[in-house]
């Protein structure tokens, strides 16, 4: 298990095949991980940070090699930050599932890119690209742009992409209980990102996330 608090990746394939990445600086602007043969990875970003960046990653999968990625990002007023991961299907029988979950309070961009590539005759893969930003103010400017480069039809790939706001009919109930439009904000944010948190399964990075969560001035 990696539990790491910062933004370094160069760790992941040398430590173990759990990986637990809480954001203090800005991501690596450019990144390559290759999973060997056979080799099964977990690895989860969740990015509280209050820094502005892009960031390219890109993961080599060989044969029946597994990749799990999630990340969650909360982008506070005032930041702009783009993730684009591509996944290379390199071997037969290799698996991959990319999750993005963002919660947008500025009026800079805020993008998640996400591309699978399996090339002709690299048969039995299986792909998913997917992201979701929930916009909390007017002027964001979100983009969830999956995509999907399959040249072989021995295969499973599927990609899902959804922008929008928060239900304003929720907004409206938690108000008229007498919370404030900035609490009811705060309120359904943390039911956003909580169960993705939780999910870690290391309860010390899970202290420090719902710790920094809190302290976020949303």
């Amino acid at each position: 298990m990696i539990t790491r608090i910062d933004s370094d990746l160069s760790l992941v394939k040398e430590e173990g095949e759990y990986g637990i990445l809480l954001l203090d600086n800005s991501l690596e602007e450019e990144r390559e991980i290759t999973l060997p043969r056979g080799k099964e990875l977990f690895l989860s970003l969740v990015d509280l940070s209050d820094k502005s960046f892009g960031s390219h990653i890109v993961f080599h999968l060989e044969e029946n090699a597994r990749l799990h990625l999630e990340i969650a990002s909360l982008l506070s007023k005032g930041l702009r930050r783009t993730y684009r991961i591509d996944v290379y299907h390199e071997g037969r029988n290799s698996f991959s599932r990319v999750r993005f979950f963002g919660i947008d309070f500025s009026s800079l961009p805020f993008r998640f890119l996400g591309s699978s590539y399996i090339p002709n005759g690299i048969h039995g893969c299986d792909t998913r690209q997917e992201g979701r930003i929930t916009n909390l103010e007017k002027d964001c400017q979100s983009e969830v742009s999956p995509a999907l480069f399959i040249k072989d039809n021995d295969v499973k790939a599927s990609h899902g992409a959804a922008v929008g706001s928060y239900d304003e009919n929720v907004l409206y109930y938690l108000m008229s209980r007498g919370l404030s439009l900035s609490e009811s904000k705060k309120l359904v944010t943390n039911g956003y990102l909580l169960p993705i948190i939780d999910a870690l399964k290391d309860e010390k990075t899970i202290a420090i996330a719902k710790k920094r969560l809190e302290e976020r001035s949303l």
